[in-house]
This record gives structure tokens, C-alpha cells and sequence, in this order.
């Protein structure tokens, strides 16, 4: 079963407009509306877990691990 747009005047004119832009503006109205779409879907979590007793990282939590991660590969790959 295909899905079938229910106005295609509408699409028709949008078509009409885009195919007058250059590649790069065709490219950003496409990821403007992709953008815009995911804006207003709701993101359901990844991770089943309780938001109110476990928090994210923050950033400078990120960084030191990160940090401490590198350092430790440097350190193993020394060692070899």
C-alpha cells in the first residue's frame, strides 16, 4: 500500500520552488525541514533508567574522562 499525498498542489508548488534554487540552497531547505520535523517529534529515551535519580554527565565530567582515557592508552601503548 502506498502512501499517497493528500493535497499534491501543494507538494507540486514546493517542487516547483525548490527546482529554482541552486544544489546548496536545495540542501538547506531539505535540512531545514528535516530539522524542523525532528524538532517536533517527541525523542523517546534510549536508555530505560530513572531521570530523576541518575543525572547526565556534564561536560567537564565528559572531558576528564576523556582525558583520563587517552592517558591511559598513551601509557599502554608505551608500554608495549
Amino acid at each position: 500500500m502506498s502512501v499517497v499525498a493528500i493535497n499534491t498542489n501543494v507538494v507540486d508548488e514546493i517542487v516547483k520552488e525548490v527546482k529554482k534554487l541552486n544544489q546548496l540552497e536545495q540542501q538547506l531547505v531539505l535540512t531545514r525541514l528535516r530539522v524542523k520535523r525532528l524538532a517536533t517529534k517527541k525523542i523517546s529515551p534510549v536508555a530505560n533508567y530513572d531521570t530523576t535519580k541518575i543525572k547526565p554527565p556534564t561536560m567537564a565530567q565528559i572531558d576528564k574522562w576523556k582525558h583520563e582515557a587517552r592517558k591511559l592508552a598513551k601509557d599502554k601503548l608505551n608500554a608495549c
